[in-house]
């Protein structure tokens, strides 16, 4: 039986995993890589900062959290998807996927020395068994792929900036509610997207192609602003490092919709990956939580 920390972590991890669909419907009307991340930043924003400012408490934060707010924003989301950009600029995307998954063992050590929180066998082994299932699952053990000490590296900071947004995320959501937390983020993460789009070209491959603006607010809504602030949730509720965990169920769903919407039928390999991802997060299921000191803030707060 899933705990509740996991559910909503394991929610994030489906909407972020059919990405892959909307992304490429984007991409077939002249959006390039840039212009997607920043429409789907810009209107998780509009969308999540609406919904807190109907909130009682608004988007009220206290100043010290704002400078920590930028960072989870322009730094973790904005950045995170220029490295991840830049990594498969220079490997495969497979291996890409594998140094993003990466994150889970970082946040379990940083929730260690942060907060104190313990590293178990059954954590140890749950992390194993769903690294080498996303390892199969990308195809990166059966092909070695393009390698490059340039794509590696901006793989594994892509990886840091997405366990320090957990990790963050966890701090800040002591101080305000979850909806804010994820609202202030989403808003520096667009403005900084935007700095770096043709806006031009965008707005014109808009006004060529209305359907474009469609597959936006769909990416915007169910593979941003929703598991963003599922994920947030997660992390405040439970151990941060289970939250990235149980949110590695997203390359199992993009392999499945890969399959079901575009025919990629998955290997012998990925399709044990599948498995040893779901053993792992079975396994982790089976870890006792740790007993929560103080009770987590609500979520509309």
């Amino acid at each position: 039986m899933f705990d509740k920390p996991a559910l909503p972590a394991m929610a994030a991890g489906v909407c972020w995993g059919s990405s892959g669909l909307v992304m490429r419907q984007m991409g077939a009307y002249g959006l390039d890589t840039a212009e997607i991340g920043a429409l789907r930043l810009l209107v998780a924003a509009l969308i999540v900062c609406a919904i807190a400012l109907c909130r009682s408490s608004g988007m009220r934060i206290k100043p010290r959290q704002l400078p920590w707010l930028l960072v989870m924003g322009a730094g973790c989301l904005c950045l995170y998807s220029l490295c991840y950009v830049l990594a498969v600029q220079a490997i495969s995307l497979s291996l890409t996927a594998v140094l993003i998954y990466t994150s889970p063992a970082i946040v379990m050590v940083l929730s260690v020395a942060v907060f104190h929180d313990p590293m178990t066998r059954g954590k140890a082994g749950a992390l194993g068994l769903t690294f080498a299932g996303c390892c199969l699952v990308t195809g990166v053990i059966s092909g070695a792929g393009e390698f490059s000490w340039r794509g590696v590296g901006f793989g594994l900071l892509a990886a840091l900036l997405y366990a320090l947004y957990t990790i963050l995320a966890k701090i800040q959501t002591r101080e305000c509610a979850a909806l804010t937390v994820t609202a202030w983020s989403l808003l520096f993460g667009a403005v900084s997207a935007m700095l770096a789009v043709n806006i031009p070209h965008c707005l014109g491959v808009l006004r060529a192609a209305p359907a474009a603006l469609l597959w936006a607010m769909l990416a915007g809504v169910v593979n941003t602003a929703l598991p963003y602030l599922l994920y947030t949730v997660a992390v405040s509720r439970g151990e941060a490092g289970n939250a990235a965990m149980m949110a590695c169920v997203e390359q199992v769903v993009a392999t499945l919709l890969g399959a079901m919407v575009f025919h990629e039928i998955p290997g012998a390999g990925a399709i044990m990956g599948i498995m040893l991802v779901i053993a792992g997060l079975g396994v982790m299921t089976r870890v006792p939580p740790r007993q929560q000191t103080r009770p987590p803030r609500s979520l509309m707060h």
